[in-house]
């Protein structure tokens, strides 16, 4: 929460409340009578509650304004209630602008809206976070005066940018990254020692998700492995990707703040710019009732009036808006809830086989318990030149399984399946081949005729017994469709005649 007077939180919780608004934008300053409109988001969250994020916060605005501003030009914006004590709503660049006639509307992002660039750091490995997010934030012009504690960093993951980096360190401090109101890089995390209320006599509207959050488990993919803490369902876990956490710190962090306990809520309010996100604040209903609110997101609107949207976002929290796939999206939702795996491959070139082991199916994968399964099945169209024999290999994690070689005939063209369960996996990374040879002669797939799938259950032990099926094969005849239709109606007549 930005820190104004109480006769600043006061004014703005009044009901008559008067508005003023300044925009310093390069060497122009807008005030009022000069802004048409101006739209602030301020998120820390994008989807719901987590730790790690680095989002660059928006600011757009139009104003009465014939002139030419240019691109990264800083935007300094600010609302009052008394003309007198005004609150900055943060410090903002240029990125595009539109001047039409007397009117110019402007879109502006904070600096970490420039941060994706790949981070080369200038300091020895290994070193600590702290002395990394200092290097950071030279490189990339920031201030920052709290660094978070020291932890050990061996090497920096290949392709990690310099807002990658804020954000895992961030999380190693169990916060978000935030530009503050000045401009500034701050790790914030939701705390309740500096509690406000906001009441219903301050909302035009509120709607929350019924469902009470209740953070008690993390679980950390590195990279290299999965690491858990504390314990719970898929709504009462936070997931995230950073490969500096280690398993103590994943338990000294659930130590620290779990059960964190927040509502779902969507509040449309009169805007009090004090409010930022990454604010825990309570809601207090009908004179009775408090319900506590993590603040993932907080939108203001101006256009003579300052109004604000107040999003707090729990696992639960759905989009109403429809959207292209939606179905897809829910059935990978669906299976990385389950901890189902699902993969498919297919030869995009032709493969000629011959006595050299060919891979024609490659999948890598992680599985999130040890002892679960995984079925593989590949189905293909062999067309054999002068081969016999084809010979199918399994490496399982780099080990090799033995199969029963499957006879085709020399110049035939033949439909195969072949089908294997791979169990008692361990946990993490998995690596499991397909390789084809030929005891003699040559063979070839037709480029897509060879479809080879993956189906494991992540989150499943599986103790059962290996199932290896035999490979069965079916000859495609020498006869056309046409053909096949005249038997088929011979038959036919034959039976008619006879009846």
């Amino acid at each position: 929460m930005v820190e104004v007077s109480e006769k600043y939180m006061e004014l703005a919780q009044e009901s008559g409340r008067h508005v003023y608004c300044k925009i310093i934008a390069g060497n122009e300053t807008f005030l009022d009578d000069r802004i048409l409109e101006f739209d602030f988001d301020d998120v820390c969250h994008p989807d719901w509650y987590t730790i790690g994020t680095t989002c660059s916060n928006r600011f757009s605005f139009s104003v009465k304004y014939a002139g030419e501003l240019e691109v990264n030009d800083v935007v300094m914006p600010y609302v009052s209630f008394d003309n007198e004590e005004w609150c900055p709503l943060g410090i903002f660049y240029v990125a595009r602008r539109y001047v039409r006639g007397n009117y110019a509307s402007i879109i502006c992002y904070d600096k970490f809206y420039s941060l994706d660039v790949e981070y080369f750091p200038s300091v020895q490995l290994p070193t600590t976070t702290d002395v990394i997010l200092k290097d950071v934030c030279s490189m990339a012009g920031l201030t920052c005066e709290k660094f978070g504690r020291a932890y050990s960093v061996e090497k920096i993951p290949e392709g990690c940018t310099l807002r990658d980096m804020i954000g895992y360190i961030a999380a190693m401090n169990r916060s978000v990254a935030k530009l503050d109101r000045s401009g500034a890089l701050v790790m914030k995390a939701y705390t309740q020692m500096n509690f406000f209320f906001l009441y219903e006599k301050n909302c035009m509207d509120f709607s929350r998700n019924m469902s009470y959050s209740r953070i008690t488990a993390l679980k950390v993919d590195t990279g290299d492995e999965i690491l858990e803490g504390g314990s719970g369902g898929e709504l009462a876990t936070l997931e995230l990707y950073n490969p500096f956490m280690t398993q103590k710190r994943v338990d000294d962090m659930i130590m620290e703040f779990a059960p964190f306990r927040f509502y779902g809520a969507d509040i449309v309010m009169q805007g009090m710019p004090f409010l930022e996100s990454g604010d825990y604040i309570f809601f207090y209903e009908n004179d009775r009732m408090f319900y506590p609110i993590a603040i993932g997101e907080i939108e203001y609107h101006y256009d003579g009036a300052l109004t604000a949207t107040l999003h707090s976002k729990n696992k639960s929290y759905t989009d109403a808006a429809v959207h292209q796939n939606d179905l897809d999206a829910a059935l990978e939702e669906i299976r990385a809830q389950l901890g189902n795996i699902y993969l498919k491959q297919t030869n995009e070139q032709a493969l000629n086989l011959n006595a050299e082991p060919l891979t024609v199916a490659d999948f890598e994968f992680n599985t999130k318990v040890k002892n679960t399964f995984a079925q593989i099945d590949a189905n293909f169209t062999i067309d054999a030149s002068s081969g016999r024999t084809l010979n199918i290999d399994l490496y399982v994690n780099g080990e090799k399984v033995s199969r029963t070689a499957v006879h085709i005939s020399s110049g035939s063209r033949e439909m195969l399946h072949f089908y294997y369960l791979a169990d008692k996996l361990p946990k993490g990374k998995n690596h499991i081949e397909v390789k084809f040879s030929l005891a003699s002669g040559t063979a070839s797939i037709a480029k897509q005729q060879l479809i080879a799938t993956l189906v494991g259950k992540g989150m499943a032990g599986g103790n059962s017994d290996i199932n290896d099926r035999a490979s069965f094969f079916e000859k495609l005849g020498t006869y056309n469709i046409k053909a096949s239709a005249q038997i088929v109606l011979a038959g036919i007549s034959e039976q008619l005649q006879s009846n």
